[in-house]
């Protein structure tokens, strides 16, 4: 059976996130991506014009299945906290291979996701779909704490609690899975099992009351 449209973009794009994961985003050429695809150049130009386009469309993909997968979880939540809680156990079951469908992103080497960071944030259009995205996610989360704190979501020190709350939990779920790849890539070497600060061996769980904890103390310090 014939592919749809949308299933061809998918495969494009698909076939686009291997090439990166194997050359870095700057050797990967639209040449690359249609002869991987079985596609003329002229045939992919007609779904994606530049790897600019090629590149957001990435991305909106990749940002419609994490809605997909998270709003339904969401909306069985009985309260902010429960939601707080999806939110944060979403985000490692993304980064360590929860989703058979994100995988391919997370198998994207630290160097090489560096270096697709560098390249989008030097292209304008890229780098405003991505703040626009990130925008509306932290306006979301926002709204989510200022509820569990009671406290206006428009008031600088909700938005302060807000971005301390994200930038803990961004920070510790990259760090853990850099160190795991790199303890992947080490695993021949016995000294690695015996390492005793392995950020592998922490529970989400553990990592939400400690966030919680410190949603509950900022807003104690902040707000008296």
């Amino acid at each position: 059976m014939a592919r749809t449209s949308e299933e061809k973009k998918e495969m494009i794009i698909m076939n686009f996130v291997s090439l990166i994961q194997q050359h870095g985003i700057n050797r990967v050429t639209l040449n690359d991506v249609a002869e991987k695809s079985g596609l003329t150049k002229s045939a992919l130009y007609y779904y994606f014009e530049s790897k600019e386009v090629l590149l957001i469309e990435g991305f909106e993909h990749f940002n419609k299945k994490i809605q997909e997968k998270l709003v339904p979880l969401i909306e069985k939540a009985k309260s902010p906290k429960d939601i707080l809680f999806i939110y944060c156990d979403f985000q490692f079951k993304v980064f360590f291979g929860g989703y058979e469908e994100f995988k391919p992103l997370m198998e994207i080497s630290t160097e090489v996701f560096l270096e697709i960071q560098k390249y989008m944030f030097n292209s304008p259009d890229i780098a405003k779909k991505i703040m626009s995205h990130r925008d509306s996610e932290m306006s979301w989360l926002n709204s989510v704490i200022a509820e569990y704190i009671d406290k206006d979501p428009e008031d600088e020190k909700t938005k302060k609690i807000t971005l301390m709350f994200a930038g803990f939990l961004h920070s510790f779920v990259t760090m853990s899975c850099n160190i795991t790849k790199q303890a992947q890539a080490l695993s021949s070497y016995s000294i690695i099992s015996d390492f005793p600060w392995r950020l592998d061996n922490i529970d989400n769980k553990d990592v939400f009351e400690f966030l919680i904890g410190g949603i509950d103390r900022l807003k104690t310090r902040l707000f008296n």
